[in-house]
């Protein structure tokens, strides 16, 4: 072992010196040599010392600073280790140097309350002996220890707080908060400096799983029938329960996505999506506006715990696994309810007014595709008959026009009118047939409110032996099978 480190030396001259308290020349030894002073009202005290066999006082010195440092160091109680973060580790050697340049210039400014008060050189048969006496306000050394116990604590405290937060919410019932704590926890333990990071990621991950399991949603209530068109009868009702069994109580201010089905202007099924939050039971309660879409459907009640998914998204990619499965677990408490729209349609009079369009862009004398929806909606037992109304307003697609022709012409006698241009799109021989392409832009209004209940842009290509048959055939498939069984199925 080098001498210069082998502090430990320091006890043969204490010993000798407790047993002759006169050094070589009779010079007296300092009695804090034989034993370092007590801490009184305003300091505690450290000595340091050490030997040099060959009698190099300067060799000596520097291990007496080393050793008197350690006493320091030791007397703080931390202690760096291959576990210690970088921001603990330079801390304790940013001080450790400032004590050891004070040491050694005997300066007093570089660390507050701390001063090197004695030196004292002790000569024996050419060996010499350092010792050093160091005062350290006590008040200034006990803020010192604080500090950098602090330090040595705080990357620990960046997980341990946040999930001790978690289990104090488990504890308390509150699920939803218990997540995100768990879920900061994970995070946090991702940082370089964390001991055993990913250990504590994988169990913080686990418990934030454990709390989401523990919360739920119930179906409540849900109207019995529903009319398309006309307003539900009842609300769609759920509650949020935070735990197992009947028992359970309510989450209040739960936040909860209901997403539901919707018709855009242009015809076409969409899905909408809004924010709700349970009461003072748990429940929430929801009455869509009246459906516009006929048959099938489905409302989707699901709690909202998306506000945890930026902390998920901060993983890194090694936990893809258990971010998979958390993403799964977060968006996975939910309930739907299925329902029929029943639609009205088949009561409620409607009027036709379909033009065919020539290759000039005029109106040709045709009712072909109109006949087609008209056969295809009385098949359907739907109260529809021919509504003309003026080419040219059809032609322009002038909609206030059109429901203030139709409401003047035909008054209360319809209520609904189902109006439209079609035209060729295309017609091209084909080896021996023709091939003919038929578009349509079909509408229907409820002359009552104007509301547009259908829209749609529609296409039909059929097949004939020859150009004017292999036209005709494609309007009649326009309106029959294209239009005709759309309107049918999607009607309000």
């Amino acid at each position: 072992m080098d001498k210069r480190r082998a502090f430990g030396i320091i006890a043969a001259p204490i010993l000798f010196l407790a047993a002759c308290a006169t050094a070589q020349g009779g010079t007296k030894v300092p009695d804090w040599v034989l034993s370092v002073p007590s801490p009184d009202a305003s300091n505690t005290w450290f000595v340091g010392s050490a030997s040099d066999a060959t009698g190099d006082v300067a060799l000596a010195s520097e291990d007496a600073t080393a050793n008197l440092v350690a006493s320091i160091m030791n007397y703080m109680g931390a202690r760096i280790t291959v576990d210690s973060s970088a921001e603990a580790r330079g801390t304790l050697e940013s001080y450790e140097a400032a004590v050891v340049q004070t040491v050694r210039s005997e300066s007093t400014g570089r660390l507050s309350g701390f001063a090197v008060k004695e030196r004292y050189v002790s000569r024996d048969a050419g060996k010499v002996t350092v010792y050093i006496l160091a005062s350290y306000q006590t008040r200034e050394l006990e803020k010192e220890k604080a500090r950098i116990a602090a330090v040595f604590k705080e990357i620990d405290d960046a997980v341990a707080r946040p999930e001790a937060a978690g289990k104090a919410f488990l504890s308390e019932g509150r699920y939803v908060d218990a997540v995100r704590s768990f879920l900061e926890a994970a995070v946090a333990a991702t940082g370089k400096d964390i001991i055993n990071g990913d250990i504590k990621v994988e169990r913080n991950i686990n418990q934030a799983r454990a709390a989401i399991a523990k919360l739920r949603i119930e179906r409540v209530a849900a109207p019995d029938s529903v009319t398309a068109g006309a307003a539900f009868p009842a609300p769609f009702v759920v509650r949020v329960l935070a735990g197992e069994g009947d028992s359970a109580p309510g989450v209040v201010g739960a936040s909860v996505f209901v997403t539901y089905p919707r018709r855009q202007a242009s015809g076409r099924a969409i899905t909408r999506t809004e924010r709700l939050l349970s009461d003072e039971r748990g429940e929430v309660s929801f009455l869509p506006p009246p459906p516009d879409l006929v048959g099938k459907a489905r409302i989707a009640f699901r709690l909202d715990l998306d506000a945890n998914l930026d902390l998920v998204d901060s993983l890194p990619a090694r936990f893809d696994g258990l971010k998979d499965a958390l993403v799964s677990d977060l968006r996975g408490r939910s309930v739907d309810f299925d329902y029929n729209a029943v639609s009205i349609a088949r009561t409620v009079p409607t009027g036709l007014a379909i033009i065919e369009i020539g290759d000039d862009g005029n109106p040709l004398p045709t009712n072909t595709a109109q006949n087609g929806v008209l056969t295809a909606l009385s098949t359907e037992r739907f109260r529809v008959g021919n509504a003309p109304i003026s080419p040219g307003l059809l032609v322009v697609y002038d909609d206030a026009a059109i429901i203030a022709e139709a409401r003047k012409s035909y008054g209360s006698s319809i209520q609904r009118l189902v109006y439209g241009v079609v035209r060729i799109e295309s017609a091209r021989k084909d080896g021996s047939s023709w091939l003919a392409t038929a578009r349509g832009d079909l509408r229907c209004v409820d002359l009552v409110s104007g509301v547009v209940l259908y829209a749609a842009d529609k296409t039909s290509i059929a097949v004939g032996p020859d150009e004017a048959s292999s036209r005709r055939s494609a309007f009649a498939a326009l309106g029959k099978e294209v239009f005709g069984k759309d309107l049918v199925s999607t009607l309000p």
